[in-house]
């Protein structure tokens, strides 16, 4: 009955934000674009989401793709990450639901968290400048490469043999799932914070994937709608970039349990060192020069120049 109760609510959650999504780009004037940016897009969309699968996550691919081909601006990241991920996330999720057995109480708390984060996330994002959300997305980035070094060197545990929490741990749960969904609206992933914390919580590898798909495809969607209101997204490419994702999913879910994901978190590192820098780049790039006040030039040196 709850596995019930959690697939309608992820199947009318992202119904409804396609459907938003869908009616405002109706509305919308026509936004012409060539063979090329179809190719550039629907190409990106489908090795990120064999990456999401996976468990690496999307947003990071995403953010280190859209920096290599242009198809999309720094600022419009956070958007595009959410809106992106609506459709195949809910795919995923109700694979891994069927796939993977979890703790209804564990899974169902944690969703919360991150859906209660997700909005919170949203609303703070849609009012951010350019720059403020480049320098979040670095910090944030600082944060998951640490994270990752971290379970390389098994520095931090990665993964016990848990299936579920109980009392203290799943308050502590649910709060770190509202810092992790509010996170994933300034763009960043929300697969390795959430493998993050159930690691360091002891929880089994294989369960964190349909407690971070359940979770993503329950927040992405309400982070997305936020996002609409204030229309912060290109709606046609973002598109084009999530139904690509979906074969993406397709292509990656009949082959998921006979892949080690051990090499794929070292090009997930690689990946965000990328973004670190890429975006810190153009966030120093784009920081104001200070005003300083001009002694005038010695004409005698004019002169000489």
């Amino acid at each position: 009955m709850v596995i019930f109760f959690i697939t309608l609510s992820i199947l009318i959650l992202s119904l409804l934000c396609v459907a938003v999504m869908v009616f405002k780009l109706s509305r919308q004037p026509a936004e012409p674009l060539s063979l090329m940016q179809y190719l550039k897009l629907s190409i990106s969309g489908v090795i990120a989401f064999i990456a999401d699968t996976l468990g690496v996550g999307s947003f990071a691919v995403n953010v280190a793709l859209a920096k290599l081909t242009g198809t999309f601006r720094d600022d419009e990241m956070p958007a595009v990450n959410n809106g992106a991920q609506v459709i195949p996330g809910a795919i995923e999720s109700l694979f891994f639901m069927s796939f993977i057995d979890v703790d209804l109480t564990t899974l169902l708390t944690l969703v919360m968290g991150t859906c209660v984060g997700g909005l919170l996330g949203g609303f703070v994002v849609s009012h951010l400048s350019k720059q403020a959300i480049r320098l979040a997305m670095v910090c944030c980035f600082a944060l998951i490469i640490m994270l990752l070094v971290s379970h390389q060197f098994r520095l931090l545990p990665v993964g016990g043999e848990l299936t579920e929490l109980n009392s203290w741990k799943l308050v502590i749960g649910f709060l770190a799932m509202v810092v992790c969904g509010a996170l994933t609206s300034v763009g960043i992933g929300l697969f390795v914070m959430v493998q993050g914390v159930l690691f360091l919580m002891n929880i089994s590898p294989v369960v964190a994937f349909p407690i971070m798909t359940t979770a993503g495809a329950m927040q992405q969607p309400l982070t997305t709608l936020v996002f609409l209101k204030h229309d912060k997204i290109p709606l046609k490419k973002t598109m084009i970039l999530s139904l690509s994702g979906c074969l993406g999913v397709l292509i990656t879910i009949p082959i998921f349990m006979q892949l080690t994901i051990t090499w794929l978190h070292l090009l997930l590192l690689f990946i965000l060192i990328y973004n670190f820098f890429a975006v810190g780049r153009s966030y120093l790039r784009s920081r104001p020069s200070k005003n300083y006040e001009q002694t005038p030039t010695p004409a005698s040196l004019v002169i000489a120049e």
